[in-house]
């Protein structure tokens, strides 16, 4: 851990930025805000800049190796759960990635398929065919590596074929690249074979793009000891069994893989239909983290879909982006799938940890009145100690604050 992210919440923005700069993480060329005209160009009908905070979660050791994670978001304490959560699991040895795979699936779905084994046949015989048209589509994702890997025909109901393909898409999201070469391999179903498709497009159900990533946790280490241990295991579980626990369960994963994807550019829309998708991908929705008690350590593992990357469309532009990458000081997607699950298995043991010992609202609270405090005009001077009174008094609203003030 760098001493320069020592109690890094108490620390005033100029020296956070500062704490940065000392590990070469911060780049104020790179903090300022995007012209409007560019806006323009990535939006229709843009009209102005709707603003969200970044924060800085600190010193998550993922497989020995320090990671500073940026997170834009809204709500308040996931910043806070995040880093404390981040503290506990460092003095219990980090997070471990326990397995990665990297590749989209895109779809050709054909319709009116009355003899499914004459497709079949057209595809096995064409499969070398079909995978130079591939690299002919895309030639610059093979250069990489990339490209087309395998692809798997499917008989659906009502008719329906579908036409799977695997493609790694190296460090880019990879939308573009699988959509060009199915589009590629859609005009030649139709011209050469007289096949109806029906449409063609990514899958964003990405169970070919997995992670896995764990964390043993010692009781002695939490409040509460083994109690606390035996708790969060018995909330886990108690996800697994009721499907309206297992979606808040995993809103609060989500919480914070959202804010990092936020951060960096990515598809927030994707990843989030993703990682529900996946959750009930067995026919009954489950917690995409689980924590259990094995040798009377508490042990919590998380497998999350991730079609994700750090290259490609606004990621290329967008300075706030660039300078969440700096912070971050990764190099490849694999790196930011894998500091993504860390950082969702982090956010889901703040919430079972304070869920089960002093209860969510405690730890809300603090920033909720600071939220309300702002609301109701109070000075930078006067935020902490309209914050007390809130607290002191029971009763945090923005009456109670606006009689404070008057006062």
């Amino acid at each position: 851990m760098s001493k320069s992210f020592k109690q890094f919440y108490k620390k005033s923005i100029k020296d956070r930025i500062l704490a940065l700069k000392d590990e070469n993480l911060y780049d104020e060329s790179l903090d300022l805000s995007t012209d409007p005209e560019v806006f323009n160009h990535i939006i229709e009908n843009y009209v102005t800049t709707y603003e969200l905070g970044l924060g800085v979660a600190p010193d998550f050791l993922i497989e020995g190796k320090y990671f500073n994670i940026p997170m834009v978001t809204e709500e308040p304490s996931v910043v806070a759960g995040a880093t404390h959560a981040a503290k506990i699991i460092e003095r219990n040895g980090g997070f471990k990635i326990e397995s990665i795979k990297r590749s989209m699936i895109g779809q050709i779905i054909f319709r009116d398929v009355s003899d499914f084994e004459k497709l079949a046949s057209i595809i096995k015989t064409e499969e070398q065919h079909l995978h130079q048209l591939a690299k002919e589509a895309h030639p610059d994702i093979y250069k990489f590596g990339g490209g087309l890997k395998s692809f798997k025909l499917e008989q659906k109901e009502f008719e329906f074929a579908c036409l799977n393909l695997v493609v790694d898409t190296k460090d880019a999201m990879g939308a573009n690249t699988v959509n060009t070469i199915l589009e590629r391999l859609t005009v030649h179903f139709r011209e050469n074979h007289q096949l109806n498709v029906l449409m063609a497009i990514l899958s964003n159900l990405a169970t070919e793009s997995l992670v896995s990533a764990s964390v043993t946790i010692d009781p002695r280490t939490l409040k509460g000891d083994i109690n606390t241990a035996k708790a969060i295991a018995d909330a886990s579980l108690y996800a697994s069994i009721d499907p309206y626990r297992a979606t808040t369960h995993n809103k609060g994963i989500m919480n914070g893989v959202t804010a990092l994807m936020l951060a960096t550019g990515n598809d927030t829309r994707a990843v989030e239909a993703g990682a529900h998708a996946f959750a009930a991908i067995t026919g009954k929705y489950q917690p995409l983290a689980k924590w259990t008690l094995e040798n009377s350590k508490l042990i919590g593992r998380i497998t999350i879909p991730l079609n994700i990357g750090i290259i490609g469309g606004s990621m290329n532009i967008l300075p706030k982006v660039k300078l969440s990458r700096k912070i971050l000081n990764i190099q490849t997607a694999e790196e930011l799938m894998k500091v993504t699950a860390c950082l969702g298995l982090a956010q889901n043991f703040a919430a079972l940890y304070a869920l089960t010992t002093d209860g969510i609202n405690r730890g809300h609270m603090r920033l909720h009145a600071r939220n309300i405090a702002l609301e109701a005009g109070a000075s930078k001077e006067q935020i902490e100690e309209v914050v007390q009174y809130l607290i002191e008094s029971n009763s945090i609203s923005l009456e109670k604050a606006l009689e404070f003030l008057k006062k």
